[in-house]
Formats: C-alpha cells, sequence, structure tokens
C-alpha cells in the first residue's frame, strides 16, 4: 500500500491507473450518501449532551457549544444539498471529498472541545458518560466516514485527542492509564478504519472492472452481430447469383452425358453430377438458412388442400425412396388448412427427405388428422430412431446423427434447423417423438381452413406439350452460361 497525496486516499499500487480516479470519486459519493444520516446523529447526540451538562457546568458555555454545532452542521447540511444538485466528473468529486474532510476536521475540534467545555472533576461519572458518547460517536462514524480515510481521521483525531489529554493531566494513577487505554482504543480503530476502507475500495474497484467487461463483451456481441447479419443479408441477397453457376454447370454436364458414350467417361460423369447435387444442396440449405435468419421471407396466407400438396411430393420422393427399397405412403385426405402453401411444402420436403436419409428398410408414411380447429401433419418412418440426451441438438445447426464421418451426401445437417425456423414463421407448433432402433415422428400443427369446392388453378401461364419437334422455345436469362447451356442442350 502506499500514499498518494493527490489522490486522498490510500490506494493499492497494481490498482490501474485508468480506475483510480473513478474509485476515488466512487468512494466521495459514498461517503456523501451517508451524510444526511451523520448529520442526524451528531445533532441528536449533542442535544442529548446538552441535556446533560445543563446545570452542571456553566450554561453559557453550554448553549454556544450546542450552537456552534448546530451551526457547523447546518452549513455541511447546505454542502450536502449542493453537492447532490447535479452530476460532477471524478476530479471535482475528489474536491468535494477535501471539503468533506475540512468540515470533519471542525466536528471534531467541536467534539474535542466537549471534553475541555464539559470537564467535571468532581463528579467524573458524568464526565465518563462523555467520554463513552465520544467513543460511541468515534467508532459509529467510522463506517460512514472511513470510505474517504482523510476525511476519519481529520474528524477523530481532534475529538479524541483532548479527552485522552484530559484523563492522562488528573492526580489519580488509574485515570492515566485509563488515557492511555483510549489511545491504544483510537490506534485499533484507525486499523480497522483502514480495514474498511480497503474493502469499500476493493469492491468498487471489482464493479467497475466487471462494468467494463460488460461494456466490452457487449461491443464483441455487437460488433459480432453486425458481422453475422451483413453475412447473412448477403448471403441473401445474393442467393440468385450463387445458385446460377451452379445451375449452369448442371446443364453442362447434362449436355455432356448426352454426347459421351464411352463408359468410363459416362461413369465420371455420374460422379460429377452426383457432387453437383449435392454440393447445390448444399448450398441452397445454407442460403434458406440466411434468408430465414435475414427475415426476408415473407408468408402468404392461402386456403389449400393438403392432398394436392401431397400429390406433388408423393410425386417427387416415390423414386427416391425405391432406390433406397424403402415403401412410401401419403395417406389420402381431404382436410384443408390455412397458411403458407410453399413453406409448408418446403417443411414437409424436409422432413420427409430426413425419414429417407435415416431410414434403412420399412417405410414412411405420411398423413394428417383433424384436431379441434387444427390439422396436425406428421411424417413417420421406421429409421433408426434418435436417443433422448440428443433430442434437443438435432434442431441445432450441423447437427447430424450415425454421420460421424461426415459424409455430404447425407447435407449439412441444416434441414431440422430449417424447419424450426419455417414453423417459428408459420405460427405453427411442431412436435418430436422417436424410438431408439424404431423411428421416429415428427407432427406439425397448423391452422384449420373449411374445404373449398373452388380448386384454384395452377401457377402456369400455359401447357408444356410432349412433343416439342418442330416448336419454337424462347430462352430468357441473364446470364450467359446458362443462355449457352440451355441453347445447347435444346438444340441437341
Amino acid at each position: 500500500m502506499s500514499n498518494h497525496d493527490d489522490s486522498l486516499i490510500i490506494t493499492s499500487e497494481s490498482e490501474p491507473s485508468l480506475h483510480r480516479a473513478r474509485v476515488q470519486a466512487e468512494l466521495v459519493r459514498m461517503l456523501y450518501q451517508q451524510t444526511r444520516t451523520v448529520l442526524l446523529g451528531l445533532t441528536a447526540t449533542s442535544s442529548i449532551i446538552a441535556i446533560i451538562f445543563f446545570n452542571n457546568v456553566p450554561n453559557e458555555h453550554v448553549l454556544i457549544w450546542v450552537v456552534i454545532v448546530y451551526g457547523l452542521t447546518f452549513i455541511r447540511y447546505l454542502f450536502f444539498r449542493q453537492f447532490n444538485s447535479k452530476e460532477r466528473d471524478s476530479d471535482d468529486t475528489i474536491k468535494w471529498g477535501w471539503q468533506f474532510a475540512f468540515f470533519a476536521f471542525l466536528s471534531g475540534c467541536t467534539w474535542g472541545a466537549a471534553s475541555l467545555v464539559f470537564f467535571t472533576p468532581e463528579n467524573m461519572q458524568l464526565f465518563m458518560i462523555l467520554t463513552l458518547i465520544i467513543l460511541g460517536l468515534t467508532v459509529a462514524s467510522m463506517s460512514a466516514v472511513s470510505a474517504f480515510l482523510w476525511a476519519y481521521y481529520a474528524y477523530a483525531i481532534p475529538a479524541m485527542l483532548p479527552l485522552v489529554w484530559r484523563y492522562m493531566n488528573m492526580d489519580d494513577q488509574a485515570y492515566y492509564f485509563f488515557g492511555i487505554s483510549i489511545l491504544l482504543f483510537i490506534a485499533v480503530v484507525f486499523t480497522f478504519a483502514r480495514v474498511n476502507h480497503r474493502a469499500l475500495r476493493q469492491s468498487i474497484m471489482l464493479r467497475f472492472e466487471n462494468m467494463d467487461l460488460v461494456h466490452q463483451l457487449t461491443e464483441q456481441k455487437e460488433k459480432a452481430e453486425s458481422a453475422n447479419v451483413a453475412k447473412t443479408q448477403f448471403l441473401a441477397a445474393a442467393s440468385h447469383d450463387l445458385r446460377q453457376p451452379i445451375h449452369a454447370m448442371s446443364l453442362f454436364l447434362d449436355l455432356l452425358e448426352e454426347r459421351s458414350s464411352d463408359a468410363e467417361q459416362m461413369m465420371i460423369i455420374d460422379k460429377i453430377k452426383k457432387s453437383s447435387v449435392a454440393l447445390e444442396n448444399l448450398l441452397a440449405s445454407l442460403l434458406d438458412i440466411s434468408k430465414l435468419d435475414a427475415r426476408i421471407i415473407t408468408v402468404k396466407e392461402t386456403s389449400f388442400g393438403i392432398q394436392r400438396l401431397f400429390d406433388v411430393l408423393e410425386n417427387e420422393f416415390k423414386h427416391v425412396a425405391l432406390e433406397k427399397n424403402l415403401k412410401i405412403r401419403f395417406m389420402r385426405t381431404s382436410l384443408w388448412v390455412n397458411t403458407d402453401k410453399q413453406l409448408l411444402e418446403r417443411i414437409l420436403r424436409n422432413l420427409i427427405s430426413n425419414a429417407i436419409c435415416y431410414t434403412e428398410k420399412g417405410r414412411i408414411l405420411i398423413g394428417c388428422r383433424r384436431t379441434t380447429g387444427s390439422v396436425v401433419i406428421s411424417v413417420c418412418d421406421t429409421g433408426i430412431g434418435i436417443e433422448e440426451d440428443k433430442s434437443k441438438t438435432i434442431f441445432e445447426e450441423f447437427q447430424q446423427i450415425d454421420n460421424p464421418g461426415r459424409d455430404r451426401s447425407k447435407g449439412l445437417g441444416l434441414g431440422l434447423s430449417i424447419v424450426t425456423r419455417l414453423v417459428d414463421l408459420l405460427n405453427a407448433q411442431l412436435f418430436f417423438q422417436s424410438k431408439p432402433g424404431q423411428g421416429s415422428i415428427f407432427s406439425i400443427k397448423l391452422a384449420r381452413s373449411p374445404a373449398n369446392k373452388i380448386i384454384p388453378a395452377e401457377n402456369s401461364s400455359f401447357l408444356i406439350q410432349n412433343e416439342l419437334a418442330g416448336k419454337m422455345i424462347v430462352v430468357v436469362e441473364d446470364e450467359e452460361e446458362i443462355r449457352l447451356a440451355l441453347n445447347l442442350l435444346l438444340s441437341s
């Protein structure tokens, strides 16, 4: 520990200078927070002493002393009001600490004067009462004033030394040793005051360090969030441009496959096509996540029959399931729902793809059932199932079951994460049940809509005929590579 005259307070050499002024200013604020209580205590105690010693010492002495105490207390109260009237910087606050120490010194002098004015050698019991009151005030003020240690010294020393002098100058040796005991008592009290001050200082220091850490963490968090938002918005905005080269590559591969007759070349082309499809699926998942995080997907609620959606998905997945020797069945239904058709289709597509991916034998069943005011659509499989301890992590990004080798043909583990985001976007509910080795059931609960007799027309302005020979095809495409690939492919 070391004393710094310019800092007014005992400080630690290891304490960062950046925080020192802030800590000292906070200690002064704590000092003034206790001022009201201190002044009330001094006023009440001085009144009691005046009553006790009235008619035991010259009354004019009592009146003068109590008027001085009241006047000093009033002045200190005015300074207290002025200090609290506005916010102050650290340097200004510390100056007010000096002012407090000055008034504490004057207050100590008035209480030291009481030992001289109210000395009653003929009635030592009365003087002992005064002694106890002064000792009690010195101890009681320690917790309130030791926040600014020099202010406590400025009060305690002039308040106690006249009392010690009185006892040590009496003829009775017992009183002399009593004065020595008071000196030792002062030393002990000062030691406790330093300990209390140090504890206050360290607690404030830790508070400021924690506040700085929180501020730094908040800044870093905001920077990370800004970077993440910028990344997400870029991916969402550039999704079309990112997909175009892969789309062009797939067209050129189709053209190359059509013109190649060599078995080895066909095998290589097939491998490249599978890699291209895997890359396209992975990129599509990442872009879907980015769009959802960027909140640029808008929900367009319509009423439609679930069976029409089932027909589209069945036509898409029956061949995929057949390649794995799996049975897939869509239960026919007449129920209608009121939601975004495209987003619901993406949810079911991800759930069915996930079911086929993790089912090695058996079947996948897709159906729906009516509940009160809603419809529950379920995708059931007889796959590997999911352990209970992994039932939450599967909905997180890049989490996969039974893929320790990170086989990219099984995706990135984003399917269920996309599903949860889409479900939240639709204000729907997602339910999940699974037993390891027996399979899983994923269900989504949606608002039910009354069946509509009028079936809305499909969103197509023309019908593509099966026979294209002799027909003219107009290709509108701003990407030169895709335009060239389509030209070559259609011309063939």
